[in-house]
């Protein structure tokens, strides 16, 4: 059985390089049964340890790499309706003329502007389960 020990070179070691392996032979029959059970219990705890913390990792990554793509949806979305409501203001616009004293223009873009109000007035009376990953968002 050849056991491994890192001492480190520096105070603070940075990488893998800062650091001395010593590795130590022992017979495995010098060993006794129990000790051997122990230190074998141990290695597997170690490493299903590490690879717990290392799938806890990704797990949490791709949740946030999955609410980040959402949250880059909900905004392409929200920029498209800002979108379409500005060509819509534009056209009533170009369609009225752009004199500031033309009753028929103002009255078009305060009824356009009191449905848009009315709009987003319903948007936020929906529930937020829209999307089923816009909960996630919200969180």
């Amino acid at each position: 059985m050849i056991l491994s020990h890192f001492q480190p070179k520096m105070l603070q070691p940075q990488s893998a390089a800062d650091y001395i392996m010593t590795n130590l032979e022992v017979l495995a029959k010098d060993i006794q049964p129990m000790d051997q059970i122990e230190l074998h219990k141990q290695t597997g705890e170690m490493v299903y340890s590490t690879l717990a913390n290392k799938a806890l990792l990704a797990h949490k990554l791709q949740n946030s790499l999955n609410n980040t793509s959402t949250q880059l949806e909900l905004e392409k979305a929200s920029s498209l309706a800002k979108d379409n409501r500005i060509k819509s203001l534009e056209e009533i616009i170009i369609d009225l003329g752009h004199d500031p004293n033309d009753p028929k223009g103002i009255q078009a873009l305060i009824r356009k502007k009191e449905e848009e109000i009315a709009t987003l007035r319903n948007q936020l009376r929906l529930s937020i389960t829209m999307h089923p990953k816009t909960t996630e968002i919200v969180e």
